[in-house]
């Protein structure tokens, strides 16, 4: 019974599938073609998603190591122009106090202040210098004239010049100390100037001056390969690593800061060019162009006024370095894709062959398939006919059930004609034709009466023809009610309708769910049997697009151990010789393959079972064999 239940649910879902619309052809036959362009032109769509994914790693990879690599640059820089920064205050600040200490010897103030020895002041300086390791200590009187100078007996000596024009000069006579770069005007030396007051009893009488030697210090950063650039107030770089860019300024100088340089005599009069210099925008906001190359600049203020020290890394390095890794890159991308590409082409090639081995295994499970298709269709077919013997058997066990009431249903208008006719006899010999005529009246009444019995037995008891169509929910209720009659009456059982909704068209067969309906209001007679006023509810509604009909009976009810087993074959709740267990397993076979549904419980109120059928409603009007 179960594997005919699952024969009905697979013809219901055969019977019940939608046909296939435009719109789904429509849409299966461009799924197809994309399916067939997709594997045509396989390898062409993963080459062209190889490359794309190839130039996004490509581009990652330069921006990511242009990053890393400027970030590193930068972090270096900024330790470097931070050491280079502390080695030039430090090579000045080692000889800041010198003119101090020489603006308080006794023998200098008196050669300022009184015109002393000159000899033993030049001494003096020479020896100091020895130790010191300047580049010259010279002593000047108020009006700017070398009094005593360490190289006094160098043939480029100081002594007799006058510097009155030098400004760290105006700010010493004007009691402060001062420093200043410039190139000599009488040893066309470079040098730091860094000068004291010299202070007598009526005043400043004189300035002590150190001149610091920082060419050192370019030597060192050039060996070390390095490229740091010291620039002044007006932009002129006066140290340099790199040679060629000395006593050049960044940038064209405007008139007013030439005439400054030519009156201090700064540069010696040297020609101050521009070096060509620009930021260009590639972003990088610390690139820098100076003379056709590319730096990433690093820039601090000196203690010194008005200087900047720049640090500048080549960016020809660092690109280079990029270029490389996005070399690596992309020859690794290519390789892996030419790889991927191999070995697609191979399981490419293994699947060829899998699918002719799948090919020659599939025409010989074609044939045995063949062969289990035609075994199945057999069985199938004794399925449905064992499922049709099995439900005429239901009709007929419930024919049997309600063979003694219907015996009283035909034993009364049998014994009334018997009546009728001995007494229309009487009446015929008596003449009285029209007494007769009632009479014979009577009698076609109850044979009328009668064949409706019959003809209900009939047409409950034929086979079903197996195929459902528009039919009204109340006719088969109707008829399922007539045959039953009897046993209503006899069991005394008070039946409430609530069929508002009866006229309902579902689709089904009638006769089948006149046997269904039978089967239900059986087992509810069956199960009111000690109850003392039975009632029996039977309730017809509309919900959404489907049809409830709701039988409820005042019985014992359903115990919940057996509820889930109430709709299986051979299953019964009865004593032994009183039933098969066949009648709710048929039903729930006939409902399922209408396409409805048919569930069981207990009643709200706990007295008595509810089943409840719901089956499609359809628009269709009925249709009248």
């Amino acid at each position: 019974m179960a594997a005919s239940r699952q024969s009905t649910h697979s013809a219901h879902d055969l019977v019940s599938a939608r046909p296939l619309s435009t719109d789904d052809i429509a849409t299966a036959q461009a799924r197809r073609l994309r399916a067939s362009w997709l594997k045509n032109h396989a390898r062409t769509v993963y080459v062209l998603v190889g490359l794309l994914c190839a130039i996004v790693a490509i581009w990652q990879s330069w921006r990511i190591s242009e990053s890393n690599a400027l970030a590193e640059v930068r972090r270096v820089g900024a330790e470097r122009l931070t050491l280079y920064a502390s080695t030039v205050d430090g090579a000045l600040d080692r000889y800041r106090y010198l003119p101090f200490v020489l603006a308080l010897n006794p023998a200098v103030k008196q050669l300022v202040a009184e015109g002393g020895a000159r000899g033993r002041v030049n001494v003096y300086l020479e020896t100091v210098n020895a130790q010191a390791g300047a580049a010259a200590l010279f002593v000047m009187s108020a009006n700017g004239e070398t009094l005593a100078s360490s190289n006094w007996s160098e043939p480029l000596s100081f002594v007799g010049q006058n510097y009155a024009f030098r400004p760290y000069f105006r700010r010493a006579m004007a009691g402060e100390s001062g420093e200043f770069f410039a190139i000599g005007v009488t040893t066309g030396q470079p040098g730091y100037f860094m000068s004291a007051p010299i202070h007598g009893p009526q005043g400043i009488v004189g300035v002590a001056v150190v001149k610091v030697d920082l060419d050192r210090l370019q030597l060192d950063w050039a060996e070390g390969g390095e490229n740091v650039i010291v620039r002044d107030e007006n932009g002129v770089i006066f140290l340099s690593s790199l040679p060629a860019w000395k006593y050049h300024s960044l940038g064209v100088l405007d008139e007013a800061a030439m005439a400054q340089i030519r009156a201090r005599r700064q540069y010696n009069n040297m020609p101050i060019p521009a070096l060509p210099f620009k930021r260009p925008r590639l972003g990088v906001p610390d690139l820098v162009n100076i003379d056709g190359q590319n730096f990433v600049e690093h820039a601090t203020a000196l203690k010194q006024a008005g200087w900047t020290m720049h640090y500048l890394t080549p960016m020809a390095p660092i690109r280079d370095q990029v270029v490389g890794v996005v070399a690596m890159v992309t020859v690794s991308s290519f390789l892996l894709i030419v790889f991927l590409l191999y070995l697609r082409e191979r399981r490419e090639r293994r699947r060829a062959r899998d699918a002719a081995d799948e090919a020659k295994a599939l025409r010989v499970l074609s044939r045995q398939l063949q062969l289990e298709i035609d075994e199945r269709k057999r069985t199938e077919e004794e399925l449905r006919s064992t499922q049709n013997d099995l439900i005429q058997a239901g009709k007929l066990a419930a024919l049997g059930q309600m063979s003694a009431a219907i015996a009283h249903e035909l034993n009364q208008p049998i014994t009334a004609i018997r009546t009728f006719v001995a007494s229309g006899r009487r009446l015929l010999s008596l003449d009285r034709k029209d007494d007769l005529d009632r009479n014979l009246a009577s009698v076609s009444g109850l044979t009328e009466r009668m064949a409706v019995i019959t003809g209900q037995l009939k047409t409950f008891a034929r086979k079903s023809e197996g195929r459902n169509r528009p039919v009204r929910l109340d006719e088969p209720v109707t008829a399922a009610f007539a045959l039953l009659d009897g046993q209503i009456k006899a069991a005394g059982v008070h039946v409430v309708r609530h069929t508002a909704d009866a006229a309902l068209v579902v689709m089904g067969d009638p006769v089948r769910i006149e046997q269904v309906l039978i089967n239900l209001v059986s087992n509810s007679l069956d199960a009111m049997r000690e109850v003392e006023a039975p009632v029996l509810t039977i309730d017809i509604r509309a919900e959404g697009d489907e049809a409830v009909l709701t039988l409820s009976d005042c019985g014992h009810g359903i115990s919940p151990e057996v509820q889930h087993q109430l709709f299986d074959p051979f299953f019964t709740t009865k004593e032994v010789g009183e039933g098969v267990g066949l009648g709710l397993s048929i039903s729930y076979g006939i409902v399922a393959d209408m396409g409805g549904t048919i569930r069981a419980h207990n009643n709200p109120d706990g007295a008595g079972a509810c089943f409840t059928v719901r089956l499609p409603v359809v628009t269709e009007e009925p249709s009248h064999e």
